[in-house]
């Protein structure tokens, strides 16, 4: 078995990165990031999805979530300290976990980044029953840091557009013309966005796939045009997927032939119909058409 798949870039680009020594594209990786982050560049990544195990003994086919306390925490913050060094200046990271090691792990990554937000996904569990000694738990904690004040966001395509019948109410002429009317407003830090159940047709053979809405959101408000993500956990490749999606360069690590299997097949997929690039603005489409020219001429 083929231990690395890699996949053309989005931009068409098959050579190399003169600043970081990696090779343009979707990068899925059957390795296990611990053991191959020397092998990754410091400061030549946009923006980390990590969607570690969570510490809660889920079957990954493997032991990787065995881990509880102290131990598990300890391997966190190992796995932190690796993939920290790989965010450039203007780099930011988003982490899941849940709510029974949040603090802790927030708290370790206050001492080394600056936090944005912690941000609250709302599964939409139905209420059906659950426990009677406490509150039924139907969110996870995703905590949003960048390595400085500088970093990368970009609200323009996370905008959540207003009804007709809400635009309207708010079109007063005191808000004519303004960005949040015309485009939508700000998605906030509270999403509530399904989880992906057995019958979701975006729904694959792994125990905790997040949903695609969800790390698109992501990609597209932290990591510019033609930057790159890190997944050190990539499970089915729904990170890869959003990648390939929007033009972005993706690098990935899985340690379960299985679900790395089902990243390259999604990947492969989503290359079939197509990817969706968003159009440059005019002055930086120029720039880049000049940058090409001046490369080949050199060439």
């Amino acid at each position: 078995m083929r231990d690395e798949i890699d996949h053309a870039s989005a931009h068409g680009a098959a050579g190399g990165d003169v600043h970081s020594g990696i090779d343009r594209g979707i990068h899925l990786h059957h390795r296990d990031f611990l053991t191959d982050a020397a092998n990754l560049p410091d400061g030549s990544i946009d923006l980390i999805v990590a969607d570690p195990p969570y510490g809660l003994g889920k079957d990954y086919g493997n032991d990787s979530d065995m881990r509880s306390g102290d131990a598990f925490l300890d391997w966190t913050y190992g796995w932190l300290e690796l993939a920290i060094p790989k965010l450039k200046p203007s780099g930011s990271l988003y982490i899941f976990c849940t709510w029974q090691y949040a603090p802790e792990i927030f708290v370790f990554l206050k001492r080394r980044l600056t936090m944005v937000n912690e941000i609250v996904w709302d599964r939409r569990v139905p209420s059906m029953g659950g426990t009677v000694r406490r509150y039924t738990s139907v969110h996870d904690n995703i905590g949003y840091f960048a390595v400085s004040k500088d970093y990368f966001f970009d609200l323009d395509p996370i905008r959540i557009p207003y009804d007709a019948v809400t635009k309207k109410a708010r079109s007063r002429k005191l808000f004519e013309g303004s960005k949040w009317l015309e485009l939508g407003y700000n998605p906030k830090d509270v999403w509530s966005v399904s989880r992906l159940h057995r019958q979701h047709a975006e729904r694959v053979d792994h125990p905790t796939q997040k949903p695609l809405e969800i790390i698109e959101r992501m990609v597209l408000a932290s990591c510019p045009r033609g930057g790159r993500v890190l997944d050190p956990f990539m499970g089915s490749g729904t990170t890869a997927v959003a990648c390939a999606r929007h033009g972005r360069e993706f690098i990935g690590y899985e340690i379960n032939a299985d679900y790395h299997a089902i990243a390259e097949k999604r990947v492969a997929q989503t290359r079939s119909v197509g990817v969706r690039v968003e159009p440059l603005p005019a002055e930086e489409a120029t720039a880049t058409a000049t940058a090409a020219v001046d490369q080949a001429n050199a060439a």
